[in-house]
């Protein structure tokens, strides 16, 4: 009984089995590490994506907070320092957190921690408040992480604009 075309067992002994040597295997691993590697080190995000998406995180919470000013007809402040950040509002005789609202809930950086610094009208201050009328004072918040800063700026609209990644000078340069 054949289990095999005639002429079958000739050509598979006529061929010869042929594979990939070492060092061609060496060589596709070595390509494929190097070209890994590079995405890796491009694709890996750097402090201003980090520090771009908190402030674009920001710049929406703070229009939900003016928006809320405007329709509480009341003033509410926002609060901020390395770790996190909190909106409140003055409730009878002191400041308390805004529960009115869910998103102004208090909230730690979602890329943090940073050096922030809270500029009203051109001076360093420990709060920035959202008032009921929209656009009177000029407030900035300066998010900062290794020599990496991004500026959320207050327009007139009473909406807070988000600077582009930029590196700031260090210290004690040369002259």
């Amino acid at each position: 009984m054949q289990t095999l075309a005639p002429g079958a067992c000739k050509r598979l002994a006529s061929q010869t089995v042929r594979g990939f040597t070492l060092f061609e295997l060496l060589v596709v691993i070595v390509v494929l590490s190097v070209a890994a590697g590079l995405i890796v080190v491009r694709g890996t995000p750097g402090d201003g994506t980090y520090l771009q998406a908190d402030a674009q995180k920001l710049s929406q919470l703070l229009r939900i907070a003016q928006q809320e000013s405007i329709l509480k007809s009341k003033d509410i402040r926002f609060v901020a320092d390395s770790q996190g950040y909190a909106f409140q509002e003055f409730t009878g005789s002191r400041w308390v957190p805004v529960s009115t609202e869910p998103m102004l809930r208090p909230r730690a950086w979602d890329n943090g921690p940073f050096k922030v610094s809270l500029v009203y009208e051109g001076a360093a201050n420990q709060y920035l408040t959202l008032q009921s009328t929209p656009g009177l004072a000029r407030q900035a918040v300066v998010l900062e992480r290794n020599q990496t800063q991004v500026v959320l700026q207050s327009q007139a609209s009473g909406l807070f604009v988000v600077s582009k990644p930029q590196q700031r000078p260090q210290a004690g340069g040369m002259s």
